[in-house]
C-alpha cells in the first residue's frame, strides 16, 4: 500500500479505472472495425463487470476512480460494491463545464458540483467518495483562484474526504496545487513524460497525491496498437518501437506489462489507474504489478522514448 500525498489514506499500487465499464471506450478492434464497429471497444455486462470489480477487490486493488461524465459507470459501481463499500477507496469526478461548453467558476460551479455529486453518491450507493476531483479541469477553473475552496465545502460536510482536480497539460495541475489540491490525476506513460520536469516534483515537494492515468495510452501501449488506424501511424510506429525494446530485454518484457511497471517503478507516483475489461486483463495487470521495480538502466532507456507530439492527447485522435 502507498500513502496517498499527505493523508492518512492508503491506496494500492494499481487503481481500477472504470470508464470502460460505463460506455464504449478506446481502439476498435479490427474485427469490430471488419463488422462495421465503431466508437471504442464495447462495455462488458453488468455481470461481468460486477465479478471483475470483486475480482479486483480480492487481488488486492483498494482505489476504484469513477466519474459522472463515465456513462454507466457509477451506476456499475453501485451494484458492484454492494456490501464492499468499506473495502474500497472510491473516487468520483464532477465536470466544472456548463452545458454550453463554458467554464463554470464561483457559484454556477458549486451548484454544478452539488448537482452533480448528489447525483453520483445515490448512485453509487454511499453517503460520501473519498476522493472528489474537478474532471478535466482547465487553466480558466482556476482562474479565480476558489476552484479547490469550493471542494472543501464539501469535504467539510462529511461528503469527501480528499479534494483534487483530473487536469491536462502542465499549467492546470500546478494552478491546482498552488490553490490547495490534495490529490491529481494525470497523464503519464512511457511516451507522454511531460510532467516529470515540474509538476511531478512540486506535487512530491507539497504532499500531493499522484494517480495516474493514461498508463496504456489508451491501449496505444498494448498490443491493440496495431489495431491504430492508418492516420495514426506515427503513434503506432512509436509503441512498436517501445515493444522491439521491451522484446529484447532478458526476460523478454512484453509491451503492456513495461508500460505498466515503467510507471510503477516511478518514485513520485502515488497509484496507476487500470482500464480492464476482461478477468484476463486483470489478471495480466495483477501479475504485472507483483513484479519488482524496473532497473534503473531499464528506467532511464525509457525515459528515453519521451515523445513531444500531438498525438499523445487522444481527444485529437479522430477515432471512428
Amino acid at each position: 500500500m502507498r500513502r496517498l500525498g499527505h493523508s492518512d489514506i492508503e491506496v494500492s499500487s494499481l487503481s481500477l479505472g472504470t470508464v470502460a465499464l460505463g460506455m464504449a471506450y478506446g481502439i476498435t478492434p479490427k474485427d469490430e472495425q471488419a463488422q462495421g464497429g465503431t466508437g471504442g471497444m464495447r462495455p462488458p455486462t453488468l455481470a461481468e463487470a460486477t465479478r471483475l470489480v470483486h475480482q479486483a477487490i480480492a487481488g488486492g486493488i483498494n482505489h476504484i476512480d469513477t466519474a459522472r461524465g463515465y456513462g454507466d459507470a457509477e451506476q456499475v459501481l453501485g451494484h458492484a460494491l454492494k456490501g464492499k463499500r468499506a473495502e474500497v477507496v472510491l473516487t468520483t469526478k464532477a465536470s466544472c463545464f456548463g452545458p454550453d461548453g463554458t467554464v463554470l467558476r464561483g457559484e454556477a460551479l458549486r451548484q454544478q458540483v452539488e448537482q452533480s455529486l448528489t447525483t453520483s453518491l445515490g448512485l453509487l450507493g454511499t453517503d460520501h467518495v473519498d476522493v472528489l476531483m474537478l474532471h478535466s479541469a482547465p487553466v480558466e477553473v482556476f482562474a479565480d483562484g476558489e476552484a479547490m475552496e469550493i471542494l472543501k465545502q464539501f469535504k467539510s460536510r462529511g461528503l469527501t474526504r480528499l479534494v483534487g482536480a483530473s487536469t491536462y497539460g502542465t499549467e492546470a495541475p500546478q494552478q491546482a496545487i498552488a490553490q490547495g489540491a490534495e490529490v491529481l490525476q494525470v497523464a503519464f506513460n512511457i511516451l507522454d513524460q511531460t510532467l516529470v520536469d515540474e509538476v511531478l516534483p512540486l506535487a512530491a515537494a507539497q504532499g500531493v497525491g499522484m494517480v495516474i492515468r493514461s498508463v496504456y495510452l489508451k491501449g496505444a501501449l498494448t498490443p491493440r496498437a496495431e489495431d491504430l488506424p492508418v492516420h495514426l501511424a506515427p503513434l503506432k510506429a512509436q509503441a512498436r518501437a517501445v515493444a522491439a525494446y521491451g522484446a529484447g530485454l532478458q526476460p523478454p518484457v512484453r509491451l503492456a506489462e513495461l508500460a505498466l511497471r515503467f510507471v510503477l517503478s516511478h518514485p513520485l507516483l502515488s497509484t496507476a489507474l487500470i482500464g480492464v475489461r476482461n478477468e484476463a486483463e486483470l489478471a495480466v495487470a495483477l501479475a504485472a504489478a507483483s513484479q519488482p521495480a524496473l532497473p534503473p538502466e531499464v528506467m532511464d532507456r525509457l525515459a528515453a522514448f519521451r515523445w513531444d507530439s500531438p498525438l499523445l492527447n487522444p481527444g485529437v485522435w479522430e477515432l471512428p
